[in-house]
């Protein structure tokens, strides 16, 4: 989707109304933008704009044209400001012309409240076919973040009659119709994206995108076996192949495949994965063990839940019950980032901020704040950007003016990726105490479990049965350490150390 304002070439010198022969500022500044001198043209539009001699209606054309000038220099959070304004005062033509320049530049920063604000003011009757197919894929998804999956479809079918194979447009139509529970009619357009990057290896990102998506269309159908096999394709070294085990093994539990659900289970448990938040992970180990009459080893699970959740669900619910600002939150997400780079280069540092560490590293990956955090991160570049275009003297004015943009809108996206991590910990609270009275249930099945296991110890002992071992054999003590075999990867904390699982242990349920 991105890749798009290549139309703008044609279009910014489609338009007649602002730059004729002759020698006025607006007709120079015409000249450079035709000659592709941008940073010069960009200078030229600036000083017209806030000129006290321009004419309203020669203001109203500079705004455009300065706009399109930046957007060339790829400064688009920059460029949008112009525009924005052009939007709201400029005549009906050049205010159309703006709105669909605002369409792509929140295309380009992913920037959705832009987005919104665009959408509803662009008739798509008056756009371009690659802007128009860009505009109703945006409109459905917009339409989808506010509940109206009907609408949404509408959109979205007519953003694929325009581009059938668009990649993000398949995805949201059938995300659409998972939140509707039409897995049904969700998964053609799954298959069909599934089917576009199969031939590529199975480490690409798109492909395991893809297989990904394929795979939790198939969950929800209930097709349990096309969702593991599914699930299966997702390599090691793939960025989604934690959450490919988390959801695996919820297959293979639908299935009643408990060994081998304990097998995915075994692999979130290394110590490549020892900074995730992923308590669910120990609630089904534990229900998996209950069923097997793994008791002692249920009791485990419980424990370990207790000490790795407690704490921070304490922490959580301190920060929760306390009066801090998205400011404080950000200063978590920063101090998140610091140390998971720190780890990615190898160095023990110290982390030094309050909420857990792993807690805000899976916060960072949800979908919501991960958009505003690479929001940011464009800020970031394009502030980078700015300084190295504009570094000449005669630059010193239009230099100030997009840097003072781009700082207020930094200030404001981080106070808005505070506000959202603030909200994800909430969310984290509440499930941790779900999850914390699951695990009472579950605890309480567990005691009743042992006491029987107790009782028939007991008699078998004393009619001198064959004792409590799960198997004859002795000397296999794999079998009645832990319930697994496993090949460890010696060396340091790298993907590869994640092993190999083979869940080994027996159904106790059918001792006699």
């Amino acid at each position: 989707m991105k890749k798009t304002l290549t139309f703008i070439a044609a279009s910014f010198l489609g338009l007649n109304f602002a730059f004729g022969a002759s020698p006025t500022a607006l007709g120079l500044a015409g000249q450079s933008l035709r000659k592709q001198e941008y940073r010069k043209a960009s200078n030229q539009l600036y000083k017209i704009v806030f000129s006290s001699d321009a004419d309203a209606n020669t203001k109203m054309q500079a705004r455009y044209y300065l706009g399109v000038a930046l957007m060339k220099l790829k400064l688009y959070q920059t460029a949008a400001f112009p525009l924005i304004i052009n939007a709201r005062v400029a005549s009906p033509k050049i205010a159309q012309r703006s709105f669909e320049k605002l369409v792509l530049i929140s295309d380009n920063l992913n920037d959705s409240g832009l987005l919104d604000y665009t959408l509803k003011k662009l008739d798509a009757n008056d756009l371009g076919e690659i802007a128009k197919e860009l505009y109703y894929n945006r409109m459905g998804q917009a339409l989808m973040r506010e509940g109206k999956y009907a609408e949404a479809v509408t959109y979205l079918q007519k953003s694929l009659q325009i581009k059938p194979d668009n990649d993000e447009t398949l995805y949201t139509l059938a995300l659409v119709y998972l939140k509707e529970n039409k897995a049904t009619e969700a998964l053609p357009h799954l298959q069909k994206l599934y089917d576009k990057y199969f031939s590529l290896p199975s480490t690409n990102v798109k492909r395991g995108s893809a297989a990904m998506a394929m795979a939790r269309g198939y969950y929800q159908a209930k097709r349990w076996e096309d969702a593991v096999n599914t699930y299966r394709e997702i390599p090691k070294d793939h960025a989604l192949y934690r959450e490919a085990q988390m959801e695996l093994a919820w297959s293979l539990f639908r299935m009643a495949k408990f060994r081998s659900a304990m097998s995915a289970i075994q692999t979130l448990h290394t110590p490549f994965y020892e900074n995730f938040y992923d308590p669910e992970s120990l609630t089904l180990r534990s229900i998996i063990l209950l069923f097997a009459c793994q008791n002692s080893e249920a009791e485990k699970a419980l424990i370990s839940f207790r000490k790795n959740y407690s704490s921070a669900f304490t922490t959580l619910s301190d920060i929760n019950n306390s009066d801090q600002k998205p400011e404080y939150f950000f200063s978590q997400i920063e101090e998140s980032q610091k140390y998971l780079k720190a780890l990615k280069n190898g160095t023990k540092p110290t982390y030094s901020g309050q909420v857990p560490f792993f807690i805000v590293r899976a916060s960072m990956e949800e979908p919501s704040l991960k958009n505003k955090l690479s929001y940011f991160d464009r800020i970031q570049q394009e502030k980078n950007r700015l300084a190295k275009v504009f570094n000449q003297p005669e630059d010193a004015a239009l230099r100030k003016y997009a840097l003072k943009i781009l700082n207020s809108r930094q200030k404001n996206v981080s106070a808005e990726a505070g506000t959202v991590l603030r909200n994800s910990l909430i969310a984290k609270s509440k499930e941790l105490a779900l999850l914390d009275g699951d695990l009472d249930l579950i605890g309480y099945e567990v005691l009743n479990a042992q006491k029987k296991e107790a009782r028939a110890d007991y008699i078998r002992t004393v009619n001198n049965s064959e004792g409590s071992q799960i198997n004859a054999d002795d000397t296999r003590d794999f079998y009645v350490k832990n319930g697994y075999r496993y090949w460890p990867f010696e060396g340091e904390y790298w993907r590869d150390e994640i092993g190999n699982y083979q869940y080994l242990g027996v159904n106790r349920c059918d001792k006699e």
